[in-house]
């Protein structure tokens, strides 16, 4: 996969300060649209640059640039590079980067306080066709370089994009409600068609001030699906079982014992 080299770049660096005051975490999944809001926050100069620092393949070239081995101490670096000048630092975060921290409570703790905007895509579906896409051709962003020109239908790959952007979405809502953190949902479809409403809603959400002429009236990316993407997900629906597992790991034994546990409640 080809990375998106812009990111490096140190034109996008700000005034360097000891740590931001406020903090902004996308949590998002695979082509839901993150990217875009990303790019469009950024071009406010108020919500920093989010971007996914925490992705294994941004962070090795990160670690690398730096000259700095240790995780925290990379974000560290990045929190006193890209906090932009109202103090705000924002991270993109999809639900497998929580890894990095070393789970759902050390996030917390590195990031306390932080604003977390839940970014979702209506047709999940599509989603996942995108995300299917996407893992093969390695165009992740606008602008990357192709691994391949060619991707092939795989009905797997699609099914299984799609039960892990369920799922991720869910954990992103069950993480977020349990911890009782400061968070708000949006929906990418709404935002498209919306910038001016969705970025005021963000920073009302925090609690800053962003000047109505730095925000961008259009989305600020390419869009990237075509006639392809509609093809694949019309195939799949054909092609769907419906009398098909939808979670077919789950294990029947366990799932007894509840059940058993479950009767004995109510019996």
């Amino acid at each position: 996969m080809h990375l998106y080299e812009e990111q490096f770049l140190e034109e996008h660096d700000y005034p360097r300060v000891s740590k931001p005051t406020k903090v902004l975490i996308i949590a998002s999944t695979e082509r839901c649209g993150s990217h875009m809001l990303g790019h469009a926050l950024h071009n406010t100069n108020s919500f920093g640059f989010p971007l996914e620092y925490a992705n294994p393949a941004n962070l090795n070239k990160w670690k690398e640039k730096l000259q700095i081995d240790d995780f925290f101490e990379v974000i560290d670096e990045l929190q006193q590079r890209r906090t932009s000048p109202n103090g705000v630092f924002g991270i993109k975060l999809h639900y497998q980067h929580i890894e990095q921290f070393g789970g759902f409570e050390n996030l917390v703790k590195y990031f306390p306080d932080a604003y977390y905007v839940l970014l979702t895509r209506e047709n999940v579906l599509n989603q996942a066709v995108s995300l299917s896409i996407a893992s093969q051709t390695g165009v992740w962003i606008s602008g990357q370089q192709p691994v391949t020109e060619n991707p092939e239908y795989d009905y797997s790959s699609i099914d299984e994009s799609l039960k892990n952007i369920i799922k991720n979405n869910s954990s992103w809502r069950y993480a977020l409600a349990a911890s009782d953190c400061k968070y708000i949902e949006m929906n990418f479809d709404n935002v498209k068609n919306n910038l001016n409403n969705t970025i005021s809603k963000i920073a009302d959400f925090m609690g800053i001030s962003v000047n109505n002429e730095d925000i961008p009236k259009e989305q600020v990316t390419s869009k990237q699906s075509n006639k392809l993407n509609k093809e694949w997900a019309e195939r799949f629906c054909s092609e769907f079982n419906l009398s098909s597992k939808l979670f077919p790991d789950q294990k029947p034994k366990l799932v007894n014992r509840i059940k058993k546990k479950i009767n004995k409640i109510f019996s």
